[in-house]
């Protein structure tokens, strides 16, 4: 592997059809855990949001390619611990360019004949709380799963959260220009909404200043639709980070939906780049001012953070 001294690749656990779900931490001591602010990049909940797997890819090898170079990147790789899993639906990624373009589920084959669960429906805060945010349904594409973490695919995800100390999160998906923050399973305030409002605006404001293209920002059960189960939900219930959802362009079916050019993968990289560092800074200045005993009582409550749905979040 390239750069082994700030790089380090591992593997989460493996998908239905045996594929694997792969982890790049990028840090000075990638092979240490060390008392340092965390994010988590995630791509490819959705088979179909191919430009949601390249974005992360592409911000890493950003990182990589400028430790050497650029004095603020290594400050920031010498601070912290970036942790990317680009592609968690590998099976549905692989039925989506073999088979169908637009598959979006992973490929559970369920009961009545159908495939599929929605990964980002599979989370355990809110889960089935209506049928609204996610479907019963097997054959539906919102379809939650049997039950919270059903599938392989999103137990690697719980289980590198439940051992790791994350300060922020965000998933990627398309399509549309977004930057959105929970609540998810129904439109009321999260407690640290003006947080998450200043976060989202900050980065939206870095992003635009790029191509000066305008990402929204906005509570997602309002600013898109409901969905309950979902990643930034449970991140955010069970974790007490901020997690935020960033849709990628194109912003409708007119303008492409799902379907990039490979010309759009630098472009749309580049106006990302700001908003991750942005938001590493933030977690770095942040964790330096909290007082060390607050994070390790912080620490210990995370370590029991795995229950499940409403009544159990963390107050």
């Amino acid at each position: 592997m390239n750069y082994p001294s700030i790089a380090r690749l591992s593997i989460l656990g493996q998908s239905l059809e045996k594929r694997n779900i792969y982890a790049l931490k990028i840090s000075d001591h990638p092979g240490q855990r060390e008392d340092e602010p965390r994010l988590a990049l995630l791509g490819c909940h959705h088979a179909r949001e191919w430009i949601s797997v390249e974005v992360p890819l592409q911000i890493a090898a950003y990182l990589l390619k400028n430790y050497a170079r650029d004095e603020r990147i290594k400050t920031i790789v010498d601070s912290s611990e970036i942790w990317l899993v680009p592609l968690i639906n590998p099976d549905g990624l692989d039925y989506s360019i073999i088979n169908y373009r637009l598959w979006r589920k992973n490929r559970r084959l369920n009961l009545d004949g159908s495939f599929g669960v929605d990964l980002n429906r599979n989370y355990s805060f809110a889960w089935g709380i209506d049928d609204s945010g996610s479907s019963p349904h097997p054959a539906s594409e919102t379809y939650r799963g049997r039950q919270p973490f059903s599938e392989p695919e999103t137990r690697a995800i719980r289980d590198l959260f439940q051992q790791v100390n994350f300060s922020a999160a965000i998933s990627y998906h398309s399509f549309s220009a977004s930057i959105l923050y929970p609540w998810s399973y129904a439109d009321l305030p999260a407690e640290q909404e003006p947080l998450f409002q200043q976060l989202a605006a900050d980065m939206a404001r870095l992003m635009s200043e790029v191509n000066g293209r305008i990402y929204y920002t906005g509570r997602a059960a309002s600013s898109l639709y409901l969905t309950n189960g979902d990643f930034i939900d449970w991140v955010y219930a069970f974790f007490n980070i901020p997690a935020f959802t960033i849709e990628l362009p194109p912003v409708d079916l007119q303008e492409g939906g799902f379907f990039n050019s490979e010309q759009d993968i630098q472009s749309l990289t580049a106006e990302n780049l700001p908003a991750v560092i942005y938001l590493l800074e933030w977690a770095i200045s942040t964790d330096s001012n909290q007082d060390k005993s607050l994070k390790l009582e912080r620490k210990n409550q995370l370590e029991k953070a795995p229950g499940n749905g409403l009544k159990n979040k963390r107050k």
